[in-house]
């Protein structure tokens, strides 16, 4: 796999957590910081990736910590974060 794949899979990821976040939000549940600690923690991962040398098997273990974390409303990101993991080798 490439780069680019683990960018993509991520991205996934974090549309899913940002859909997710965004009807948290609007209801006021209980879950909202953790949905929103995801998105962000999904969204600087993604930029590290974005980088000239990224350290693929950090952003692994830091996906393999972020999906074992999803339950609840986010239990629908975790196969995202499982792809993202394989794809990261």
């Amino acid at each position: 796999m490439t780069n680019q794949d683990l960018l993509a899979a991520v991205g996934t990821a974090r549309d899913r957590a940002k859909e997710i976040l965004s009807q948290l939000e609007g209801v006021g549940h209980p879950q909202t910081n953790q949905s929103s600690s995801l998105y962000l923690a999904l969204v600087s991962i993604q930029k590290r990736l974005k980088a000239d040398a990224p350290n693929v098997p950090q952003v692994r273990a830091e996906l393999e910590q972020l999906a074992a974390i999803c339950d609840g409303k986010l239990t629908a990101v975790r196969p995202l974060l499982e792809e993202a993991v394989r794809k990261a080798g």
